[in-house]
């Protein structure tokens, strides 16, 4: 969805995820961007990041075909997959040896009593579950749109967790909550916190190199501003690294090669088409 429309109707009231004057602890590695592409118009409104041997699989967020789109590592789309399904808010995707999941947990405005996530059959891609869940404390009834947090956009399969990583608009501390496959219907609590990142997260992936999830997410405003990063975090949680994306705005995905490269997708906003980007870490 366009940055405008996701945000012009804040409060200013609740601009404490305002974009203005974010500081950065200083990292102790850095992050060389080695490669930025532009991604055809068609994936506009990616959001969500897998890496795969074969190349990235992405999908694009509410009100767009229930597709998964595989892309190269140079940004062409080279396989699109229509699944039986419909995308409320598509958010995220990743995937194990056997299937793929995909995050229909979009809750920006906090409007949804429940979210699903879809585990799809990599070998059959008709064979799909649906996990229905609900947060622990949800009420949509009470939820202030963009205030509240109750929304999600980052999942990770991660060993054999399946983890969603909140956008939490009100505390900015960011929950975890893990998603049982064994019960079609469960109510989920936080297990697990992030303190001290700069904004909400919007993308998650595993670093199986240097045994850390990588995050990424942004502050924003009305106006179209926004404050982007990249994070490292431990597996207990605890935030090691943050580097600013300065030259990005929505980056909505982020996912990890097989060689340890880190690759983060943009949804198009005004001004700026969607990309595809990589990364590498290098020691001081």
């Amino acid at each position: 969805m366009n940055s405008l429309s996701k945000f012009v109707l804040i409060p200013l009231s609740l601009l404490g995820v305002s974009a203005c004057a974010v500081q950065y602890p200083t990292a102790s590695d850095l992050l060389d961007v080695t490669s930025i592409v532009e991604l055809p118009e068609e994936l506009s409104e990616t959001s969500g990041s897998f890496c795969d041997v074969d190349g990235i699989y992405s999908l694009n967020d509410s009100g767009n075909e229930p597709t998964i789109y595989q892309i190269s590592y140079q940004g062409d789309i080279t396989k699109r997959t229509r699944l039986p399904l419909t995308n409320k808010d598509w958010e995220a995707i990743t995937a194990d040896k056997s299937s793929f999941y995909i995050a229909d947990v979009g809750n920006n405005k906090g409007k949804r009593e429940k979210v699903e996530v879809h585990k799809v059959s990599r070998n059959n891609l008709n064979e799909i579950t649906t996990f229905t869940l609900k947060y622990a404390g949800n009420n949509a009834n009470s939820n202030i749109p963009y205030a509240h947090d109750f929304d999600s956009e980052a999942m990770v399969k991660h060993g054999d967790d399946l983890l969603l990583f909140s956008k939490s608009w009100k505390t900015g501390i960011t929950h975890i909550y893990k998603v049982n496959e064994g019960e079609a219907e469960q109510t989920i609590s936080p297990f697990g916190f992030i303190e001290g990142l700069p904004g909400v997260v919007t993308g998650v992936d595993f670093d199986q190199h240097q045994g850390r999830f990588v995050i990424t997410g942004y502050k924003s405003d009305p106006f179209g501003n926004f404050s982007t990063f990249i994070a490292q975090v431990t597996q207990d949680y605890v935030l090691l690294n943050i580097w600013p994306l300065e030259q990005y705005k929505q980056v909505e995905g982020v996912c990890v090669d097989s060689n340890g490269t880190y690759w983060f997708s943009e949804e198009a906003t005004e001004g700026r088409k969607a990309s595809l980007s990589s990364a590498q870490v290098v020691s001081k």
